[in-house]
């Protein structure tokens, strides 16, 4: 009885992770270093920056989705157990772990580098769809969400760990391309959507094109 000790809301477990969320979010910035050179050679020392300035874009990027992606999902998952708090606490592990194979990746930009960064943000969206995936099929989740609706978010929260998946087999031929990889998630999820509205007729929950209520 005490393993499986739950309850309604899951109102702590969304603040920690917007917690983490923002810490993760600031840490990444403090990668940069203003440059310590005269200013006729700070031009070419900001561009020595590139690397590390495009890994930082996209960090932000793909955790801001996830922050969004979390929160909508956490709109539809009304209980929790010790399981989920786990589950939530692996996740937030995964996203905290973030900044460092990103500074790795801006400083080195090998394809060792791209390779630990694309298995980060992978992990990150496995994660958080087993945490879906739980909740749903342990009952936790609104009335509105039937099974078929959980499948499709399901599918919907493992496309961007395809991709990056995918991205690291490319870094084997060029990181160049690797960086230009994440772009596939846009079209995918756009495909996506349409498939699910064709379908259900309505927007998904957890979609990071959702509404607030």
């Amino acid at each position: 009885m005490v393993w499986m000790l739950g309850g309604d809301g899951t109102d702590r477990m969304e603040g920690l992770s917007d917690g983490v969320f923002a810490i993760v979010l600031t840490l990444l910035i403090l990668q940069f270093n203003v440059p310590d050179v005269s200013g006729a050679e700070l031009p070419a020392a900001l561009a020595d920056q590139e690397t590390l300035l495009i890994s930082y874009l996209l960090s932000f990027l793909v955790v801001g989705l996830y922050w969004v992606v979390h929160h909508n999902l956490f709109q539809h998952i009304v209980g929790h157990d010790r399981v989920l708090l786990w589950l939530n606490l692996l996740f937030l592990l995964s996203i905290s772990f973030l900044p460092y194979p990103t500074e790795i990746l801006g400083v080195y930009g090998t394809q060792f580098a791209w390779s630990l960064y694309a298995t980060n943000l992978a992990l990150v969206g496995i994660i958080l769809s087993t945490i879906w995936t739980y909740a749903a099929r342990t009952g936790m989740t609104s009335d509105a969400i039937d099974d078929q609706v959980a499948m499709l978010i399901t599918i919907r929260g493992l496309l961007a760990p395809l991709v990056f998946l995918i991205s690291i087999g490319v870094a084997t031929v060029t990181v160049t391309v690797a960086f230009f990889v994440p772009l596939l998630i846009i079209p995918l999820q756009a495909l996506w959507v349409r498939y699910y509205r064709h379908v259900t007729g309505e927007l998904a929950p957890g979609s990071p094109l959702e509404q607030p209520p």
